[in-house]
């Protein structure tokens, strides 16, 4: 048993012990550089972490409760100094500060997982660096159920299945923006979620040159894609491209809704605006967003509202949504992915 804890301890924080030696816990050491973190530094608490240059002074029970490698690590035999009370251990972290810090905050001041909040109205919601601190060190650490409630939470955001996807499109919270699909993206290949890719890829396709560079992490690294998901997104803009000028090409084809009350004059209207859409928005026609709304164009060239109800009503809703289901269905094909269940709606997380 101490074997394997002592390879948990050398795998994770580096190995300091000589071969042949007793492994035991780490001792408190402060260097002169450490400064102490201004909100997660208790008197009373019994752990200090140290991730760069920032001491985290907090309670060791709930990272003993939830995380394996921490319970194995802290369960070693702790040193004696003579008639010395016992000290407080310290463990180095090759972590950031920052994504240490996010994911301290879950365990403070209780004793138990704090549920991430869900994508929902109204809701505190959760930054893209929080919810990637909290999966990152989560995976390595070993705190399931914080990677599980954060994935959930990626879910919402880019999700399998087309009406929640619909959802997600309206209800973009703050704290996400476009740049950060880059980021989904590496966290759906670091935690082997391809459920996520799609999506996300899809996002990254629509940042134009901004893609190269990536975006900048609150600690200052950089977070890009790799070769490989740069490749899946020049494909993907042409093959997005396609599936906009197949949709609008479809969408006024000869065919009027069930129950028209005019099919000759419907018809004729469909045929008109089959003709004038090279000379309608260029954006329906040929623009990454394949999933557009398609009334304003019907609006602008109907303007005397010779549809009928009932095909004016198809054109607003019904077409382009089955035109847009189809799209959906073969988008891990567009984005250059394999993704087992597709278009099924995710499973809640823990």
């Amino acid at each position: 048993m101490l074997s394997s804890v002592r390879n948990l301890q050398d795998a994770w924080f580096g190995s300091e012990t000589e071969p042949g030696t007793q492994a035991t816990a780490p001792v408190e050491s402060k260097p002169s550089s450490l400064k102490r973190d201004e909100e997660l530094w208790f008197e009373d608490g019994n752990l200090i972490l140290v991730a760069g240059d920032v001491e985290f002074k907090v309670y060791r029970g709930p990272l003993i409760a939830h995380s394996p490698v921490f319970s194995a690590l802290l369960s070693l035999p702790q040193p004696t100094d003579g008639d010395k009370p016992e000290t407080c251990p310290t463990i180095p972290l090759h972590d950031s500060p920052d994504d240490i810090r996010h994911v301290l905050r879950v365990f403070v001041p209780g004793n138990s997982l704090r549920s991430v909040c869900l994508f929902r109205a109204g809701a505190l919601e959760p930054s893209y660096d929080e919810v990637s601190a909290c999966i990152r060190i989560g995976t390595k650490y070993d705190i399931d159920a914080l990677v599980q409630r954060n994935l959930a939470f990626l879910h919402k955001l880019y999700p399998s299945d087309f009406d929640s996807y619909l959802v997600a499109r309206r209800q973009r919270p703050a704290t996400f923006t476009r740049a950060h699909a880059i980021g989904v993206v590496n966290l759906a290949h670091h935690t082997n979620t391809p459920s996520l890719l799609p999506a996300a890829l899809m996002e990254c396709c629509t940042l134009g040159a901004d893609i190269v560079n990536g975006f900048a992490r609150a600690d200052g690294t950089r977070e890009t894609l790799s070769p490989e998901d740069l490749g899946r997104c020049f494909l993907g803009r042409s093959r997005m491209v396609q599936a906009s000028a197949r949709i609008a090409h479809q969408m006024f084809r000869q065919s009027v809704a069930r129950g028209c009350r005019h099919p000759a004059c419907c018809l004729r209207v469909l045929q008109r605006l089959l003709n004038e859409l090279g000379d309608g928005r260029i954006e329906l026609v040929s623009g990454l967003d394949w999933c557009a709304q398609w009334v304003g164009y019907v609006d602008e060239k109907d303007e005397e509202r010779e549809l009928c109800g009932k095909c004016y009503r198809m054109l607003e809703e019904e077409r382009p949504r089955q035109l847009q289901r189809d799209v959906w269905r073969v988008l891990p094909v567009m984005m250059g992915v394999k993704v087992e269940d597709w278009g099924e709606k995710a499973k809640e997380g823990v």
